[in-house]
């Protein structure tokens, strides 16, 4: 009988010092900074690239397989889309599509090498040699 009073005894002990500390007063109060969430990025970025995406997506379907070289040559008019969609919208497109393309991620390390021989070939196709990159 001894046994069980003890064993009362020491979970009564251990509750008690497991219960006490929530009613310290040193026990710091949450600061409600500490629960701040960032806003998400700034849709400006997003709407960049959704009106380069515009500018070119009915004209160029073949694109990502031309930088993937699963075919030869990029056509007249999309490479006029691609031009006149200009250096910005293009190269931006290629440092993201990595990220969102399953497709293209074995492909990042040579995207953006391939990325200038395309603008390069399309620019002297579409003739506006002030436009190729060194």
């Amino acid at each position: 009988m001894a046994n069980i009073n003890m064993i009362v005894a020491y979970v009564g002990i251990v509750g008690a010092l497991l219960f006490l500390p929530c009613f310290s007063s040193d026990a710091p109060t949450p600061n409600p900074d500490d629960f701040y969430i960032a806003p998400a990025p700034a849709p400006v970025v997003f709407n960049f690239l959704e009106g380069c995406i515009e500018k070119l997506d009915p004209h160029c379907p073949e694109l990502g397989d031309v930088l993937i070289r699963k075919k030869k040559d990029v056509d007249f008019d999309c490479c006029s889309a691609l031009v006149r969609m200009g250096k910005r919208c293009h190269f931006s497109l290629l440092r993201v599509l990595p990220e969102v393309e399953e497709e293209y991620k074995p492909f990042s390390s040579v995207l953006h090498q391939r990325g200038v021989e395309i603008w390069n070939h399309c620019v002297r196709r579409v003739g506006n040699p002030s436009l190729i990159f060194p």
